[in-house]
């Protein structure tokens, strides 16, 4: 007997990735103005960039595929050789070149893939679900086609000790519990944590936030409290919390949403996502109350 199962809409994501060169410069400013705000990228730079694009669409019953990876591949690719694969995409692109108050950020080029690519795809019997763009190894945008909403993750890396105790519980049900990690001496770990901010880009920069503002942030409330310190013993956040990676995003969260929000308070720009990584095998998103 053939069981019959509903053809479900199946996600692909596939990758691909460029080389290309850029700069960001608003021709209405000044070179001062323009480096106020967009620090050393005024000057010429370059990137490898990687896309990772996913479409949705439902399983096909003759071939078991919701769309052959080949047709995929070849339309995207010959799009981005066409007009970012080792280009200069202020002056070779078509959208770019053709109105320089347009800049080539992350942000403006994941929007533009998508417009480009969507209609294609949608002939080849699947939908744009997301782009995602990196540009450089700890930052990268995604998008999901509700225009001018875009998300922006950027990676920071801290140290730090913490031991695992709560007041609430025995000693001995404290050591039954976890283990090695209520060691009364501590032990650490290089956290990882991931900052995803949600908005609107600023249609005359292209950004959603200057990353310097957002290293800034971090710097300030992450760093400046947490890096190369005790959790237990040296941060008022843990004297009377356990600092498991739970209650540490939680605490992590609470300490920088008000000046994520600051950021940008025209368009919106909020706190989205905080990922923290405490060891490789493990990771804790929390998405606010």
């Amino acid at each position: 007997m053939v069981i019959q199962r509903p053809l479900d809409m199946i996600h692909l994501t596939r990758y691909i990735d460029f080389e290309a060169s850029h700069y960001y410069y608003l021709p209405e400013l000044s070179e001062e103005e323009n480096c106020q705000i967009f620090g050393n990228k005024v000057n010429q730079h370059g990137h490898n960039y990687s896309v990772h694009l996913t479409v949705g669409g439902k399983i096909q019953s003759s071939d078991g595929m919701v769309i052959n990876i080949k047709d995929v591949d070849e339309l995207i690719r010959s799009y981005i050789n066409q007009h970012y694969d080792h280009k200069q995409i202020n002056q070779q692109h078509p959208v770019f070149s053709a109105d320089p108050r347009i800049q080539p950020t992350p942000e403006n080029i994941a929007i533009e893939l998508w417009r480009a690519t969507i209609q294609d795809l949608s002939t080849l019997g699947v939908n744009m679900r997301a782009i995602r763009l990196t540009e450089e190894e700890r930052t990268y945008v995604q998008y999901y086609g509700v225009e001018p909403m875009i998300h922006l993750t950027r990676t920071y890396e801290f140290s730090a000790a913490h031991r695992l105790h709560s007041s609430e519980l025995s000693d001995d049900e404290n050591t039954e519990i976890f283990g090695k990690c209520n060691n009364p001496n501590g032990h650490g770990h290089n956290y990882v944590l991931d900052v995803t901010l949600s908005g609107e880009v600023d249609q005359r920069t292209g950004l959603l936030v200057r990353i310097v503002d957002l290293d800034q942030v971090i710097n300030k409330k992450v760093f400046g409290r947490f890096d190369h310190k005790h959790l237990n013993l040296d941060t008022v956040e843990f004297q009377n919390l356990n600092p498991t990676s739970e209650n540490f995003v939680r605490v992590l969260w609470e300490l920088i949403e008000s000046d994520i929000l600051s950021l940008s308070p025209s368009r919106s720009v909020r706190l989205h996502r905080l990922r923290l990584k405490e060891t490789p095998k493990s990771f804790f998103d929390y998405y606010g109350d």
